[in-house]
């Protein structure tokens, strides 16, 4: 199981560049991929979108892709610069039959005009070894996302535990909560009237309540909804929105348990087991 929260930070040291490539993300209904790519690689955005897409199904993922030229290339390349403008200005020079000696100084400050990267990027990093070293990060980066995965389903499945063992003592205590009313009811009755009991009347108010009451549809379901839960946190898919549709049912179904019994030891169980669920709500708000 994958979490939608993950980090992946690698450098490679390509021919001519240092090349470092960060990728982090944060949980999101849908997936949003931001790029930030040198402006010479933004041709390859569509296709590292795709590579990423049949890794992650869901969140907002960032990634940065930063180049730092070798100390040789730079050199090279300002070379090549200084070398340029320095023809250039000679050609303006020889049409307007004037002269104005530059400096190497105000040459320089004319670098801004040019990108000194441009005329490298493209034949030094083929589109292949871009590919590659951005694979090697979404690797790292999905090792990050499943291992924060792996810890939240545990965290899961010990709440589904204790949710467990609270509808196990809800299905355990509900059946004395009929016969308690039956009691009070004639007790109730015996004030009232002071003479002999219609056990017939008593046991058919008795029914009635015991219908009203009737909860064992509900804990049936819980336990099917606990059931299915725990078999989509082992599924190899992305499986967070699952997750969430059965988080509905089951609060669905402890809130009415909730509003049938009315005794307190229900109830109690009722509060522990929306506690839990409402915790799992959290950690299925990370899930992919």
């Amino acid at each position: 199981m994958y979490s939608m929260t993950g980090y992946a930070s690698k450098v490679f040291e390509l021919e001519y560049y240092t090349a470092q490539i960060d990728i982090r993300s944060v949980n999101s209904k849908f997936l949003d991929m931001r790029f930030r790519l040198p402006f010479t690689l933004e041709h390859m955005e569509e296709r590292l979108r795709k590579l990423l897409k049949m890794h992650v199904k869901r969140g907002k993922v960032d990634i940065f892709l930063k180049l730092t030229a070798h100390e040789q290339l730079e050199l090279n390349t300002m070379r090549s610069l200084i070398d340029k403008y320095y023809r250039i200005i000679k050609k303006i020079q020889d049409e307007m039959n004037a002269k104005f000696p530059m400096s190497l100084s105000e040459i320089l400050s004319l670098k801004n005009l040019i990108n000194p990267y441009e005329e490298f990027l493209y034949r030094e990093i083929p589109s292949e070894k871009i590919e590659e070293i951005f694979l090697d990060t979404v690797a790292g980066f999905q090792e990050s996302r499943y291992f924060e995965g792996e810890n939240t389903k545990k965290e899961i499945l010990s709440h589904l535990e204790l949710i467990n063992d609270s509808l196990a003592h809800v299905s355990a205590t509900y059946p004395a909560v009929v016969e308690r009313y039956k009691v009070q009811l004639k007790e109730k009755v015996q004030e009232l009237i002071e003479g002999k009991i219609d056990e017939t009347r008593i046991m058919m108010e008795v029914g009635i309540f015991a219908n009203k009451v009737d909860i064992s549809e509900e804990i049936s379901r819980i336990k099917g909804h606990v059931s299915k839960m725990m078999n989509a946190l082992q599924s190899e898919e992305a499986c967070g929105r699952e997750l969430d549709f059965i988080l509905q049912e089951l609060n669905r179904e402890v809130n009415t348990i909730g509003s049938k019994v009315p005794d307190y030891s229900v109830s109690e169980e009722v509060v522990n087991m929306k506690s839990c669920l409402e915790k799992i709500k959290e950690q299925v708000r990370n899930v992919e």
